[in-house]
């Protein structure tokens, strides 16, 4: 297809009026050959790449045990043309000198992250969930621990007891993994890959604390006269009950807090400086020094994880493939100097790694080279 008719395909999703053929025809161009560069505007794609994550709201659905969000394949193309076009201004996509071959082989190395995480319960014992079967796990101080088909952990609603001390259970993923975990006062939360939460199996009395490692995303049950504490090791966030998504790998410069609904109140642990944040703001927490900065975003790319993508604004190459080494369970290591370079662009969690490396070539001056559990960066003179 040409520009003309990508650009038209690009307007009918906007307006709501494309149809399901014209859609699968779009993402089969998109397969098929890096976008051609569209003559529009950089703000008239912001537009429509924020158009397009609003509209995946409206494919949410509700099941017993909360909120799901149902991504259609052909939202996915548009996302990644979006994504292609929208942050490599001056920039052919079309180049394909110096591109890495993406052999079968080489891609069956680097495959996905999936559901993969390690119960530890309070007497030590383990439980690795990929292989568990469903159902009952275990029981911990009278309270049940289950496994659902879907790959979340779904701890029973027990009956409080303030008397006992809090007994504590810890999740965590390793690399190329993710979770879903209910706990038991019905808050749901999503743990990223290379992550841990430390949690009790039955909160007491007033107040409920968490502790996350890592990246995390809440959507926290409300209960007047008990705030819900989510500690790491640089800050605190106090709620009542609101979504919202938590960044603290300690390897990362910062700590990230997102609101998406309610209202949270951060404190740095370090500094002593706290705020409030509203929805549609971020909270970033400096490692060194604990310094507090609060700015707007848009929320939503906070949690492209969780709905399957990673969405990659103005970043350099470093930390993209910090991200790519933790949902890919591989390690990085770099050639000479990274250079100045920034990269963007929506791309699919369930892609092989190579296609990804393959992409990121193509728009920019970087180049990788794949060898067992490694990949080597270079970022050629310019």
């Amino acid at each position: 297809m040409e520009t003309p008719e990508i650009k038209e395909l690009l307007e009918k999703y906007k307006k709501g009026v494309i149809t399901e053929e014209e859609l699968a025809l779009l993402e089969t161009w998109y397969l098929q050959r890096l976008p051609e560069p569209l003559d529009v505007s950089g703000e008239e794609l912001g537009a429509l790449k924020n158009e397009v994550w609003q509209s995946l709201h409206l494919q949410e659905t509700i099941p017993a045990h909360g909120r799901r969000w149902k991504l259609p394949a052909a939202a996915a193309a548009v996302l990644l043309l979006l994504g292609s076009a929208l942050y490599f201004p001056g920039i052919a996509p079309g180049k394909k000198d110096n591109v890495m071959p993406a052999t079968h082989d080489i891609a069956d190395q680097f495959k996905p992250g999936g559901n993969r995480a390690t119960l530890t319960l309070s007497n030590g014992q383990q439980i690795v969930l990929k292989g568990a079967q469903n159902g009952q796990l275990a029981e911990d101080a009278s309270v049940a621990i289950n496994k659902t088909a879907d790959g979340e952990l779904v701890y029973d609603h027990p009956k409080l007891q303030s008397s006992a001390a809090p007994v504590l259970n810890i999740l965590s993923t390793p690399r190329g993994g993710q979770y879903h975990l209910t706990l038991s006062d019905g808050t749901q939360v999503w743990l990223n890959a290379a992550s841990s939460i430390s949690y009790p199996v039955a909160f007491k009395g007033q107040e409920r604390s968490v502790t996350v490692s890592g990246e995390a995303y809440f959507e926290v049950a409300q209960r007047d006269g008990a705030p819900f504490k989510v500690r790491t090791g640089k800050q605190e966030i106090v709620v009542l009950g609101t979504h919202f998504n938590v960044k603290a790998y300690p390897d990362d410069p910062d700590i990230s807090t997102t609101l998406l609904t309610g209202s949270v109140k951060v404190t740095s642990t370090i500094s002593g400086e706290a705020g409030v944040l509203k929805p549609g703001q971020q909270a970033r927490i400096l490692n060194t020094s604990g310094l507090l900065n609060i700015q707007p975003v848009h929320a939503d790319d906070a949690i492209s994880w969780k709905n399957g993508y990673f969405l990659f604004d103005n970043q350099d190459i470093k930390s993209i493939m910090k991200i790519i080494s933790r949902w890919y369970d591989v390690d990085i290591e770099y050639s000479g100097p990274t250079g100045n370079e920034r990269f963007g662009g929506t791309f699919s969690r369930s892609s092989n790694m190579p296609e990804i490396l393959t992409n990121l070539e193509r728009i920019g001056h970087v180049h990788f080279k794949l060898f067992p559990g490694k990949v080597t960066v270079t970022t050629p003179t310019q």
